[in-house]
């Protein structure tokens, strides 16, 4: 056979057909998946940068099983308004309004109602209070105080920062039936001198006693509790609070237990002391200015 004869051989490739079953599917699954983590950590981020009242408001407004008690400000009911717009959340039912709230009962009025002087809450201000209440339990947490941490309560109210030292069973703030600061009493309010030193604002203190009446000729549980208060303010005083910042102090006696149902409870037996807000007004005195708001004439 001559070689043009000679027929070179044909070979054919055949590529096996790919399962359509396994195809491009799982980078559409995994790009959700990435979407959904992104998604997270940006809710976790402004979680984290905004105050404890917006988290309330935000909470509510998941956890409504109606369209009307929904917090002002959904974006439904109020021309498409964020919920973080400072709005503030619609009342509970039988809790008391925004208008009830603006007045208060003056007992030396004969029980006619005042205007209460209390602002709404700004979100800066209520955003300093907060690393002023992180500040504060930080520094009570690492100082050796015998677990200071069961006498004091910080809380954020309308009228500003509260601090509240209370007695525990056989752990007494003063001496008994005296306004004489026991030792841990001491160590306490030098960490709350030294917090409360670095703002300007207005503070009161306030004393309280329990219900157990004190017999003793012409002096009750209302001389008491306000000298406790002001044995308070002499203790804050002396350990560098700038004199002049302390602008009230009271004695209330038992008139406002901390533990209602049972007035003879140690905790009682407390003493207040609320940093207020800036632009509380006190009577006699001028509102201290809001740095953020500029100067009227």
């Amino acid at each position: 056979m001559s070689a043009k004869n000679q027929r070179r051989p044909i070979i054919i490739k055949r590529h096996a057909a790919h399962d359509d079953g396994h195809g491009g599917q799982w980078k559409v699954a995994y790009a959700d998946f990435v979407t959904a983590m992104m998604a997270f950590f940006l809710i976790m981020w402004l979680l984290s940068s905004i105050t404890s009242n917006d988290r309330e408001i935000i909470a509510k407004y998941f956890s409504s099983t109606s369209l009307f008690d929904l917090p002002a400000g959904n974006g439904v009911l109020n021309g498409g308004r964020s919920v973080l717009d400072g709005a503030d959340p619609k009342p509970i039912r039988g809790a008391a309004s925004p208008k009830d709230a603006k007045m208060k009962t003056d007992p030396r009025q004969d029980g006619k109602p005042a205007e209460a002087t209390t602002p709404m809450p700004d979100r800066a201000e209520s955003q300093r209070l907060e690393a002023l209440k992180a500040e504060m339990e930080k520094m009570l947490s690492a100082a050796d105080l015998n677990d200071s941490a069961s006498h004091v309560e910080v809380t954020i109210t309308p009228e500003g920062l509260r601090i509240q030292i209370f007695d525990r069973d056989g752990e007494p703030m003063f001496a008994p039936a005296s306004s004489e600061p026991q030792a841990r009493l001491k160590a306490i309010l030098s960490v709350i001198a030294e917090v409360l030193g670095t703002v300007p604002n207005d503070i009161v203190l306030s004393g309280h006693t329990d219900g157990q009446p004190l017999q003793r000729n012409n002096y009750s549980n209302w001389e008491l509790s306000a000298d406790r208060a002001n044995a308070v303010r002499r203790a804050l005083e002396a350990d560098g609070l700038p004199a002049g910042r302390v602008i009230q102090v009271e004695g209330r006696a038992a008139s406002d237990p901390l533990i209602p149902q049972n007035p003879l409870d140690a905790r009682n037996r407390r003493i207040a002391v609320t940093l207020l807000r800036n632009g509380i007004d006190r009577p006699g005195r001028p509102p201290t200015p809001n740095p953020a708001q500029p100067a009227t004439n």
